[in-house]
């Protein structure tokens, strides 16, 4: 087809390229997985009739007849409905027909497209009379100018608002954020978890809307107990809208006071809601519903059956939620412990709580990658991923379950998996775009496969979402400088770090490596055999220590330090890299080689760090070190459509 006679289809706010075989939302690309594409074009080249599943059989896997048919169907069907926000209950889009196959239900067309009218040429010249004044020039044009900065800055504050406004007549994604509700009453000094609690269940909620872009709760800690100016808010987190509330006791019920600003400070709306205390687990249904017509968003049938899902009866155990996710939020080794116990006594109460099963999946796979070590971290991880799979048993769409599960796979218990982290977080980022530690785990599998720029990349993004300083993401960088071949800057950006006192057990391995690689081995060996970790010796510090030993000619210390480190429990990627690299420079260049090969297996296959690494040079040159790289480029799953 030649692509000047056709327009792409459009359904919703969708269109489908059919020749580029492309899914867009809005103007913007939304990535599908070859299967369930090719799905979705034979439903949409027969809308309204029935596609049976042998049909699609024959499309998909016509070549290949060892392939589990009824999963791999299922499997895309399921992709398909995720990208296009829709559900099996309640269908907007694609329709099950029992034991037949499936319809795709929604009216087709082509794109509307509004003429422009070009401006017509101007026919006189309007010249401004001469004048020898200097000085009268001066001030015509200061008195421009100072008009135009005051009416540029008016626009922006007006346009911002008023684009937003018009987003159900153009389709457009509008952006908000639901600030902490400030406590009003004394009485709730001790509940203080409720105004982050509450703000965080709201926003939950509104994630399931398609059309409201949020800003995760993380982002707006900042404003807890506060009340912002809402102007400055709105322009410092990147939206259109804010949600402002307040929570008092009065008498036996809450007050609970909530108004949508918009970017420009003016109210939009507001409401006051009573309470019993019980009353809170609907309330945040209803707030987000109200909200969303306020938007002058419309709900599809999906979205407005999320809105209401209920997960829990006992007002007891939502409390104990409310509170867990008000210390989940804030990710130091302390509020994850604590919110932790909450999110267990919330099951204990009701072990059918799938929210607060996700919640303990997220907050373990967390604990399990950044705080614990040795068989801690084996433990942490696999129960990561046995509630996180627990949980999507109850309810499919839970966006943290898919995180928590990606999380868990790469940890030392999931074995690294990149390419399982890549479907997880892609899976998790479809039901809900505002999960901005979704983007720093797919930063992380990026660094350790060697795709630098993908990795930045997803740390603009994370920092789009949530523009607060994150740990996680400074370290990655630093990570990113380090094997890039930026040693200075690396040690540069590590001190800093090291400054604030960060909680980041990788930086000073990270800062003792670049230092020796800027040229300061002394200041690099102290580094690292300074590192400890549970009263014990740091195994992935003494690891690279027996690197940099070996390298500077203390080679007895390095055969040394390598013998107490094979046998180590948390013996993980990192560790093998460097004990590679330690043989290297002990002249072994088959245990080098044996070592790295384990490295690259095992989930650090950086090619580009192999291949640039100075420590590396003695086996840089040998056949069997190119036939390593080979193997790690065969499976990179990079090569694949995951990105």
């Amino acid at each position: 087809m030649d692509r000047k006679e056709y327009q792409p289809l459009q359904f919703g706010p969708f269109q489908f390229d059919v020749v580029a075989g492309e899914l867009y939302r809005q103007g913007e690309r939304v990535r599908l997985q070859e299967q369930p594409r090719q799905v979705l074009a034979a439903l949409l080249e027969r809308p309204g009739e029935i596609v049976a599943r042998d049909e699609l059989r024959e499309r998909l896997w016509k070549t290949d007849t060892f392939v589990d048919f009824e999963h791999g169907l299922n499997t895309a069907i399921k992709k398909v409905r995720r990208a296009l926000g829709d559900s099996a209950e309640a269908p907007a889009f694609i329709e099950t027909v029992s034991r037949r196959g499936y319809r795709f239900i929604a009216p087709i067309g082509a794109p509307h497209v509004t003429p422009v009218t070009p401006p017509a040429p101007e026919s006189v010249v309007h010249r401004l009379p001469t004048a020898s004044s200097a000085g009268w020039r001066r001030a015509f044009w200061t008195i421009t100018f100072l008009l135009v900065v005051v009416t540029a800055g008016g626009i922006w504050l007006a346009n911002r608002t008023a684009d937003a406004r018009s987003a159900d007549a153009e389709g457009k994604t509008v952006h908000m954020a639901v600030m902490p509700l400030r406590i009003l009453s004394a009485e709730l000094k001790d509940s203080s978890y409720l105004g982050v609690g509450v703000a965080d269940a709201i926003t939950a909620r509104l994630s399931g809307v398609r059309r409201i872009g949020l800003r995760p709760t993380a982002a707006v800690l900042q404003y807890k107990d506060t009340q912002p100016d809402p102007i400055v808010a709105a322009q410092t987190l990147g939206v259109h809208y804010l949600l402002l509330g307040t929570i008092q006791q009065v008498d036996d019920t809450y007050r609970v006071s909530v108004q949508l600003v918009g970017a420009d400070g003016v109210e939009i709306w507001h409401r006051t809601y009573d309470e019993p205390r019980a009353g809170l687990l609907e309330l945040q249904d209803r707030i987000a519903e109200h909200v969303a017509s306020a938007l002058s968003v419309n709900l599809s049938p999906p979205e407005q059956a999320r809105l209401h899902v209920r997960y829990t009866q006992n007002p007891a155990a939502y409390d104990l939620y409310l509170r867990g996710r008000a210390q989940l939020v804030n990710f130091t080794e302390d509020n994850m412990r604590g919110a932790i116990g909450f999110f267990e006594q919330a099951l204990a109460l009701d072990e059918n709580y799938a929210l607060a099963r996700a919640a303990l999946a997220t907050s373990a796979a967390w604990f399990s990658v950044r705080y614990a070590h040795d068989t801690e971290a084996l433990a942490w991880g696999q129960r990561a991923d046995l509630e996180a799979h627990r949980a999507l048993d109850q309810d499919p769409s839970l966006a943290d379950a898919h995180l928590a599960l990606a999380s868990a796979a790469g940890t030392l218990y999931g074995g690294f998996n990149w390419r399982i982290v890549l479907e997880r977080t892609a899976e998790a980022l479809a039901l809900d775009p505002s999960l901005d530690l979704a983007h720093v785990a797919r930063m992380r599998v990026f660094y350790h496969l060697g795709a630098f720029d993908l990795a930045r990349e997803e740390a603009r993004l994370a920092r789009g979402l949530n523009p607060n300083r994150n740990d996680e993401i400074d370290r990655l960088e630093i990570a990113l400088l380090l094997f890039g071949g930026q040693y200075r800057q690396a040690v540069q950006q590590a001190t800093g770090l090291l400054q604030r006192q960060t909680e980041v057990p990788a930086l000073r391995q990270y800062l003792g490596l670049a230092r020796y690689y800027a040229g300061d081995a002394s200041g690099a060996r102290e580094m690292l055999a300074s590192l400890t970790r549970g009263g014990k010796p740091d195994v992935r510090g003494q690891a690279m220590l027996a690197s940099v030993e070996a390298a500077t000619g203390l080679k007895e210390q390095a055969r040394s330090r390598i013998s107490g480190i094979v046998n180590a429990p948390d013996l993980d990627h990192h560790v093998a890299y460097s004990i590679g690299v330690a043989f290297a420079q002990l002249g072994n260049i088959d245990d080098s080689l044996a070592w790295l090969q384990r490295a690259a297996d095992t989930g650090f296959p950086c090619i580009r760090w192999f291949e640039q690494d100075p420590l590396l040079e003695p086996v840089r040159g040998h056949a069997a070190f190119s036939r390593l790289l080979d193997r790690m480029r065969a499976v990179d799953p990079l090569n694949t459509d995951l990105q």
